[in-house]
């Protein structure tokens, strides 16, 4: 069985690699086009993910997902807050919709992975503290963090609002209902196996597989991948144009969210860590 992480990228990253001719890997996140869904996703109802956030950027713009993980934080991609200050970042609980029924929290702090690298996408995790304590009920409650790694296997969910069809498909679509999927994960040999010559299939992250026609695109960054009622890790990047049959190669990775724990106490701990490799390389 499995434990899951993802993590996924906004749109403003563009492709990683090669032309708009290439199957490159790019990001996931929109502001410029409100409330896009995964492709070849399913209708969420009202309740069904408590957990989900959207992301907004002022004045109202959603460009990436997340995830409830306490009253006062939200799980995250650091591709989505890279840059960005508190001060113009609300998150939106407790609707499925996004344009009605929701609640908008101001945030006071952001807190990306200190050793996120936008060149790799490796560490591509984020947290947001809000000002007041989210108020959990029916429609608006926390997600557990997993705390064991998912090996292969099938069952888990994602979901969010990113566009309902492929970047080579016309204009976005933007149907406004929070949308879900249930997708497998890969075993790192096949995730590997698949993206020979990938620079950036680290072991912190998996591979996500699903039919071609289905997957998750740009808008749906930052979201999560849950498994057996918990959250393995945060949506962060596919290839072009999104829902590709994974098996040409196209499989969607996901960063570990297990350092998380411990919340912005973990990042520190990161971060002491690899100050500590560093010096002890210099003597």
């Amino acid at each position: 069985m499995i434990s899951v992480k993802l993590v996924t990228l906004t749109l403003c990253l563009g492709l990683v690699a090669g032309s708009p001719a290439t199957k490159a890997a790019r990001s996931l996140g929109h502001d410029d086009q409100k409330g896009n869904r995964i492709v070849g996703g399913y209708d969420a109802v009202q309740g069904q993910f408590p957990y989900q956030v959207s992301m907004r950027r002022l004045p109202n713009f959603h460009f990436c997902g997340g995830s409830i993980i306490s009253s006062r934080w939200v799980l995250s991609a650091a591709h989505c807050t890279i840059g960005m200050e508190p001060a113009g970042l609300n998150v939106y609980v407790g609707s499925v919709r996004l344009e009605t029924g929701g609640v908008y929290h101001r945030t006071m702090r952001i807190v990306n992975h200190p050793l996120y690298d936008a060149a790799t996408i490796e560490n591509d995790i984020s947290l947001a503290q809000t000002v007041a304590p989210i108020v959990f009920n029916e429609y608006t409650q926390p997600i557990p963090l997993g705390s064991s790694y998912v090996l292969s296997g099938n069952g888990a969910v994602i979901s969010g609002w990113g566009r309902s069809n492929t970047m080579d498909d016309g204009p976005a679509q933007v149907p406004d209902n929070l949308q879900y999927l249930t997708v497998d994960i890969l075993t790192m040999e096949e995730c590997r196996a698949e993206r020979n010559g990938s620079n950036n299939i680290f072991d912190s992250v998996m591979c996500v597989s699903s039919p071609a026609g289905q997957g998750a695109c740009s808008g749906d960054s930052g979201g999560p991948l849950v498994f057996d009622g918990m959250v393995h890790g945060i949506a962060s990047f596919v290839r072009v144009p999104c829902a590709t049959d994974v098996s040409d190669v196209n499989p969607r990775p996901y960063g570990d969210a297990g350092a998380l724990n411990g919340k912005e106490r973990g990042f520190d701990h990161r971060r002491q860590q690899h100050r500590k490799k560093q010096n002890e390389k210099k003597r």
